[in-house]
């Protein structure tokens, strides 16, 4: 099943609360509170959770589930996933022990049982303090480091195969970050996320989208021991690689390492006072800065920053 969710993991500790109609909390872990404020909290704790978050084809189903916005028998979640009655059945039977959907049994107007989502998103707290959350958790990122990733990239087509015009990006690289950088580099992060999960809704709008054409993995963790920085290494095919020699060679040159930060961020909608707190330089400074670079990339205002290739 390739409908499967964006799981979004943080170190925020969050006190579980009772749940309306005495459903037990659920576990919700998110990087902001406005983030959490948006869905019910499940505790990790929570009967039949982490199994149920462990299986690829009952997450796959519970998501499709939420995309059909409806209730749906066994038999149609068998048919929107493209599996066996027996398969969709049992996926159902533990989301349900998860507390992850809701049944509602067959009755004269209803010839079999239905289901739906109990929650819009699944958010899971838990409590860093709690040894038993604390090995819950860590199984959970075993699992994903190990068994999810590689099943969501099992798929990928070799880069000899991927047809044209088709994208590819990997980064994998260890960072010295100071405290400014790591909050930038959340922020930038979160907008990345954002832009995702509208995606996500876009596509749970559109019945078309049955499976998923491209995977994504953002990861970011901290580092103990000795770890050295890492060279930035490049991929590129022939045709690319002469495409991009050939415009270099009618281009200008190439800009300066200040130059390229303060283009990057202007290009990314700061103004011209936050660029130049962030580099330590005055607002006349960053002018001749931008002046430089725009001269060499041969455009006149901030708003062309968006038609032009900054390597």
């Amino acid at each position: 099943m390739a409908l499967l969710p964006f799981w979004r993991v943080s170190a925020r500790r969050v006190q579980p609360r009772p749940a309306a109609g005495g459903i037990p909390p659920s576990i919700g872990v998110a990087p902001s509170d406005r983030l959490l404020s948006k869905s019910t909290l499940i505790n990790i704790a929570q009967s039949g959770l982490v199994q149920a978050m462990r299986s690829q084809h009952a997450m796959g189903l519970w998501e499709a589930l939420r995309r059909h916005r409806r209730p749906a028998s066994a038999s149609d979640l068998a048919v929107l996933c493209e599996c066996s009655h027996a398969e969709a059945q049992r996926a159902l039977d533990l989301l349900e022990r998860a507390t992850l959907v809701r049944k509602r049994r067959a009755s004269r107007r209803r010839r079999s049982a239905v289901y739906e989502t109990a929650v819009q998103a699944i958010s899971v707290v838990f409590d860093r303090g709690d040894p038993d959350h604390a090995k819950l958790i860590r199984e959970f990122e075993q699992y994903i480091a190990h068994e999810l990733e590689d099943e969501h990239f099992r798929h990928e087509l070799p880069i000899t195969r991927a047809p044209s015009g088709y994208w590819r990006y990997y980064h994998c690289n260890p960072l010295f970050l100071e405290p400014s950088d790591l909050q930038e580099l959340k922020q930038r992060i979160l907008r990345v996320e954002e832009f995702i999960k509208l995606l996500n809704d876009r596509q749970a709008a559109s019945a078309s989208t049955s499976r998923c054409n491209y995977a994504t993995l953002l990861r970011v963790a901290p580092l103990g021991g000795k770890v050295m920085p890492q060279p930035h290494l490049k991929l590129v095919s022939r045709t690319v690689a002469e495409a991009r020699r050939g415009a270099s060679a009618t281009q200008s040159p190439r800009l300066s390492r200040r130059e390229r930060e303060a283009v990057l961020a202007l290009r990314d909608g700061r103004t011209r006072a936050a660029v130049a707190e962030h580099l330590g330089i005055s607002v006349h400074t960053l002018g001749t800065i931008c002046k430089r670079a725009y001269r060499k990339l041969g455009i006149n205002r901030v708003t062309q920053l968006k038609d032009v290739w900054i390597d």
